[in-house]
């Protein structure tokens, strides 16, 4: 059985498949540094307009991942 990740995981593995710092990945996504710190760590939830406009960034950010383990469905 496929462990479904969570959107702070596909975020971490995204930014370190393309080798980006915490910083320039920051500053692609429109957050602070700390921010991307909190969501990889899954510290911290990740709002729904923030995880529909990061769906048109990061292309692992499927639609399936707007309602991941520990999310709100982003329509509601």
């Amino acid at each position: 059985m496929k462990i479904k990740k969570t959107p702070g995981q596909v975020l971490r593995d995204y930014r370190e498949s393309k080798g980006l710092t915490m910083s320039s990945f920051a500053e692609i996504l429109h957050c602070s540094k700390s921010e991307i710190s909190l969501y990889e760590s899954d510290k911290k939830e990740i709002g729904k307009i923030r995880r529909l406009f990061w769906s048109t960034i990061i292309p692992q950010f499927t639609p399936d991942m707007l309602t991941a383990e520990g999310q709100k469905p982003a329509d509601g």
